[in-house]
């Protein structure tokens, strides 16, 4: 419970300073997609069809609320050959310590591997079943460096980009570029943002993930930046496991937000929660209530289970892990203070 106290003074300031940040990029200078790029982009809009220079793909979209709108968090994965990686080999002493390191044993150089690319988002709002006008562009610089014992060039690896949006369905068009523009590879993505306004009378949560690792940031993140392996939430660092495939003996880690979650008059919640998995019809965990002070949620869930064996001597007890396979992790909430209540089912893998 003190874990989730301490995020909700964290988004509590770190949206707050998000929202501050978001406000100044409004005023910078608009974005402008280089006109090749954009041409390529278009031309797919209508098919979704991509463009495959620099291949990439999908693989998750979240969102999460963020002063008045939702922040909504993309998942591209890529791989390590396609963003071409060139290697970085150190200095040549100066000549004065030639002489000197003669003399030394020499250690193999430490070699970099390092990528400089672009990436560009365009968002247009879907009217009528086809995209509409563009509602905002966006140009984000990247580069990333691997020890050369690090990089394999056929790992694919996930990277996540993040920017708010107001309510309303749209077509997003990424594009991934090489620095001089000779290699352009696209790809589309339709999602919607939900209304905040709609759960004014009723319950919901964001989309509910597995959450590897949250760490605390000193600040947010002053420009919208291609993270590998994590994502940034106000003032919280966190790496999802979005395909909630769980490793036999950990547990399952979730994280959500709870939508419509109303405070009584002294500003405070009560969510109380029950947590069961269920593999197929039967419940082979349940855990026990919880009532959550506050609408974010950082829950450890141990995944082990009680297993009574009988005998003729009578029942014993004893407490295994959840063997591999398939799961349901069922949700249910009720809002003591509105009334309201909500059922998420969860699906997830214990390999």
């Amino acid at each position: 419970m003190a874990v989730v106290a301490l995020l909700a003074v964290i988004l509590t300031t770190g949206l707050t300073v998000s929202l501050s940040a978001q406000k100044q990029a409004k005023t910078e200078p608009k974005v402008f997609i280089p006109k090749e790029v954009k041409a390529v982009m278009e031309a797919g809009l209508l098919t979704q069809q991509p463009r495959l220079d620099i291949p990439f793909a999908f693989s998750g979209h979240l969102y999460l609320p963020a002063a008045g709108s939702f922040q909504n968090i993309f998942c591209l994965e890529i791989a390590n050959r396609e963003l071409g990686f060139v290697p970085l080999t150190p200095a040549p002493p100066a000549k004065a310590e030639e002489k000197a390191a003669e003399d030394k044993p020499q250690a193999e150089p430490v070699i970099e591997m390092l990528a400089n690319f672009e990436l560009f988002i365009q968002f247009r709002e879907i009217s009528g079943g086809l995209p509409g006008q563009v509602y905002r562009e966006i140009f984000v610089p990247c580069e990333e460096k691997l020890t050369a014992a690090e990089f394999n060039p056929d790992k694919v690896e996930k990277y996540y980009v993040a920017y708010p949006l107001p309510a309303g369905k749209y077509l997003a068009a990424f594009a991934l570029t090489s620095i001089d523009l000779k290699k352009i590879g696209t790809q589309y993505f339709e999602f919607s943002t939900p209304d905040p306004a709609s759960f004014s009378s009723r319950l919901d949560t964001t989309p509910v993930f597995s959450a590897k690792a949250i760490d605390r940031m000193d600040a947010p993140d002053r420009r919208i930046i291609l993270h590998k392996n994590y994502f940034t939430f106000a003032t919280l660092k966190i790496t999802p496991i979005l395909d909630n495939v769980i490793g036999f003996k950990e547990n399952f880690d979730i994280f959500y937000f709870n939508l419509g979650a109303q405070p009584n008059a002294e500003e405070k919640y009560s969510l109380e929660t029950n947590f069961e998995v269920k593999k197929g019809e039967e419940t082979v965990i349940r855990f026990a209530p919880v009532v959550f002070p506050f609408p974010i949620i950082s829950q450890p869930l141990p995944l082990k289970r009680m297993v009574v064996t009988k005998t003729e001597a009578g029942e014993t007890q004893e407490e295994k892990d959840l063997e591999p396979g398939s799961y349901i992790l069922v949700i249910k909430i009720q809002d003591r203070n509105s009334g309201y209540s909500t059922t998420k089912n969860v699906p997830f893998e214990v390999k």
